[in-house]
């Protein structure tokens, strides 16, 4: 008797782990992001708009699985993965070497790349290379960081913890110009800088963007395969014509 109250304890123990098991793979997801503003992810209303928005939100639809947003500082994304207090992030997360060391990522859903934007009456900046020995404003903890330090010679590096007080910062005359994701400064420059500021092409670097996943995370699999039937039917182009047009 001894022994059959033994294995029913154990099974019953065994029933609520697998239950606690699947509560866990159904549970709501943590989903980061930062409020940067269209086209890609921006308040509208009580809740969240933007491509990468929509984009996962078919990604989570097509799994079946809940989720809310917790708006973040660019920063604080990375780090926020890999103390799992956030199980994925959607923002523009550029795909690097260094990155992949300390996350996963999904496979590619969009190309970007770095650009450089400057005040509309600024006659100085002409070309990229016209950057060298000045103020350059760039986001904390985004590529551009790096990159400017790297291949813009003497440049000063004016690092502010959101690209929009950036993007002011460089309309009040305080910086000379800032470099950030390219299809970001196109449209503002095209809608809310319109008149004040202008892109400076060509393209300073392009790169591939993920979303960006825990180490290790068991989301990998079926967001990728999300990805792919969202490629294959064409959902991804109606996106990128819905928020960055033709």
């Amino acid at each position: 008797m001894n022994r059959r109250a033994l294995v029913q304890s154990g099974l019953a123990i065994a029933a609520m782990a697998g239950a606690g098991a699947v509560r866990a793979q159904n549970a709501e997801l943590v989903v980061g992001s930062t409020m940067s503003g269209p086209p890609f992810s921006y308040r509208e209303g009580s809740g969240y708009a933007g491509y990468d928005l929509e984009l996962w939100d078919l990604i989570a639809k097509g799994m079946g699985r809940s989720y809310r947003v917790q708006s973040m500082e660019f920063a604080a994304l990375i780090p926020a993965l890999q103390t799992k207090n956030i199980d994925v992030v959607t923002a523009q997360l550029f795909i690097r070497p260094e990155r992949q060391q300390v996350i996963d990522f999904s496979d590619p859903y969009y190309q970007s790349g770095l650009l450089a934007a400057v005040r509309i009456d600024n006659q100085s900046i002409g070309t990229p290379a016209d950057l060298a020995g000045k103020v350059i404003g760039v986001e904390t903890g985004t590529v551009a960081v790096d990159f400017v330090k790297r291949n813009v010679r003497d440049a000063k590096v004016e690092q502010l913890s959101d690209i929009n007080a950036v993007l002011l910062s460089l309309e009040a005359g305080r910086i000379d110009a800032v470099v950030y994701d390219a299809p970001k400064l196109n449209i503002y420059a095209e809608r809310a800088g319109k008149g004040k500021v202008r892109v400076v092409g060509p393209k300073l670097y392009s790169v591939d963007v993920g979303l960006g996943l825990q180490k290790g995370s068991p989301l990998v699999e079926p967001i990728n395969r999300q990805l792919a039937a969202m490629k294959a039917d064409g959902r991804i182009d109606a996106l990128k014509k819905k928020y960055f047009g033709e």
